[in-house]
């Protein structure tokens, strides 16, 4: 991740070029690696304007993995501690990332999470294939059970898709943060030649 020091155009579009080998960034397959600089760069200023209300560029100095973190059809990056009570639906989002990072083979319908008190019990609910899917969450303060994680994995794993946990280079990971990626055996390898990235199945 960006430690903060300045990062060349050249090196960011040398990064896109290797992490589309590992097949990010498939929605932009018919563009250049410069193009894709070009409108991913496009895509934050867009962005950040709506959030800030005024024309805002913040520029494009990004790493691979800061890089990777926009593709959420190929990658999730949440911070464990997340605001998880009663009124946020954060497992309700979870789930919904997972959908997305499946590329269609986990498909979740009337997906609900009920909260007894504000503190639990919590019961999150969803339809997969005319099969009720139930757990219950423990509840701790604001952060999420991995049980979510495990859940959405399984059943993406019994469609043959391929989700793995980035550990960054270190096997400890990020912390309090967590990656996904869905990726190959082979577009694990080059990530893991490339960057020295470690992985957990």
């Amino acid at each position: 991740m960006n430690s903060g020091k300045k990062i060349p155009k050249e090196n960011v579009i040398q990064n896109i070029s290797i992490l589309r080998k590992s097949g990010f960034f498939e929605n932009f397959s018919k563009f250049s690696d410069k193009e894709i600089f070009e409108q991913l760069h496009s895509n934050r200023i867009d962005d950040y304007s709506k959030i800030f209300d005024k024309k805002y560029d913040p520029g494009m100095e990004l790493d691979e993995f800061d890089l990777a973190c926009i593709d959420k059809r190929k990658m999730i990056y949440l911070d464990l501690e997340s605001d998880v009570c009663a009124e946020n639906n954060v497992y309700v989002d979870v789930i919904k990332m997972f959908s997305n990072l499946s590329n269609g083979s986990f498909n979740p319908q009337n997906i609900s999470e009920k909260w007894q008190s504000p503190s639990g019990p919590i019961t999150v609910e969803f339809e997969l294939n005319n099969e009720i899917i139930k757990f219950n969450p423990k509840y701790s303060d604001d952060w999420l059970d991995s049980i979510v994680f495990e859940i959405c994995k399984e059943k993406i794993k019994a469609n043959k898709t391929r989700i793995v946990e980035c550990l960054g280079e270190s096997k400890y990971g990020y912390g309090q943060n967590i990656a996904f990626m869905r990726i190959t055996e082979t577009e694990q390898n080059n990530l893991e030649n490339n960057y020295k990235y470690k992985f957990r199945e």
